[in-house]
């Protein structure tokens, strides 16, 4: 009867154990951008995620360059939103954020506006535990990121 015991109370304790996340997270390769100014700034107007406002610092200090004399170029962040939905057998998320870019430079009388939005979604479905989705929300907010670099970078 001990042997039993013991037994039961080994697969109950081994049926306990928790399981590694399936999901890796993703790391974007961003674009590099240059701008023929001599100043920059980044103004965020809606709170963001941490993630994001890590990733979108980080690219913003990195990756966007300024080589000029004259001039200043402002990035804004004027929307973000974040929507989870239930679909079948999973969840989704689906993020939408809105920027502009104000170049101007002052000895040209010159000023260039630049608007958009970029989104970007993520799905799980079947059996996954909640590690597993806050995975899928920080690589679909990275892939957020990786849009927006690629986006603006094409309208420059």
């Amino acid at each position: 009867m001990k042997k039993i015991l013991i037994l039961l109370l080994t697969l109950i304790f081994a049926s306990c154990s928790a399981k590694d996340s399936m999901i890796e997270p993703t790391n974007p390769n961003l674009e590099t951008m240059t701008f023929d100014v001599v100043e920059k700034k980044l103004k965020v107007e809606k709170a963001l995620p941490d993630k994001v406002n890590d990733l979108l610092t980080w690219w913003f200090n990195t990756k966007v360059k300024i080589n000029g004399f004259d001039g200043k170029v402002i990035f804004t962040v004027s929307e973000y939103k974040e929507e989870f939905t239930l679909i079948n057998d999973g969840k989704r998320v689906d993020i939408d954020m809105s920027f502009n870019l104000k170049l101007t430079k002052p000895r040209l009388s010159q000023t260039k506006f630049i608007e958009g939005t970029v989104s970007s979604f993520g799905t799980l479905s079947g059996d996954f535990s909640l590690k597993d989705f806050d995975t899928v929300i920080q690589n679909t907010q990275a892939d957020l990121i990786l849009r927006l670099s690629r986006d603006l970078k094409s309208k420059i």
